[in-house]
């Protein structure tokens, strides 16, 4: 499957732009922002668009309003969302939409927000907008499990894995395990021997 891509035309940033709260950051207020996400529609300041990346993209596909290739679904979605139109809809089912960063993470998890993204998609696709929120998954009530990350990466620091305990051999185990070892030496020391005569 292939998509035209453009990048956004001044028409069509003229459009978004002029779209009620489109001229701020729709998570932190902003003014400016010249990032989008997709996803929801919505316009974003260069620091939330970090926070939106770091939640993935299956929850928000992030944008450059001048840099990146836009298809014209993603155009469609722009020009059919909107900052005041996402914080009305997930204001109206309980989320906290405080000019808040702290808050993303928390916000675009919320089954609200994932009602939202869908209501996005079936404007886009012509079809019947969805009502209802999504069932929680168990996975999101679990709670996080507590590790002390360091560096760049996710991989945790040694002194919170599970130590493992040394298996301990006897002092027999081990004068067998070398005995094998030398006979089996001695074998192909041996077999090579007569192969060289």
């Amino acid at each position: 499957m292939t998509y035209n891509t453009t990048s956004m035309e001044d028409e069509d940033r003229k459009v978004v732009f002029q779209m009620p709260e489109n001229d701020k950051c729709v998570d932190c207020g902003t003014a400016h922002a010249e990032w989008a996400s997709v996803s929801y529609g919505t316009i974003l300041c260069l620091d939330c668009s970090g926070v939106h990346r770091s939640l993935g993209v299956h929850l928000s596909f992030v944008r450059s309003i001048k840099m990146d290739a836009w298809s014209e679904k993603q155009l469609q979605v722009m020009k059919s969302g909107g900052n005041a139109q996402c914080r009305a809809f997930l204001q109206k089912w309980g989320v906290n939409v405080d000019y808040d960063r702290s808050k993303i993470k928390e916000r675009y998890e919320s089954p609200a927000a994932e009602l939202y993204r869908e209501v996005l998609k079936a404007r886009i696709e012509g079809r019947p907008e969805p009502t209802e929120l999504p069932e929680q998954k168990e996975a999101a009530n679990a709670a996080p499990m507590k590790m002390k990350m360091e560096g760049f990466g996710s991989t945790p620091h040694p002194s919170t894995l599970p130590k493992k305990k040394k298996k301990k051999f006897s002092k027999k185990a081990i004068i067998a395990g070398v005995a094998s070892a030398a006979i089996g030496v001695g074998a192909v020391a041996i077999q090579l021997s007569k192969n060289n005569r």
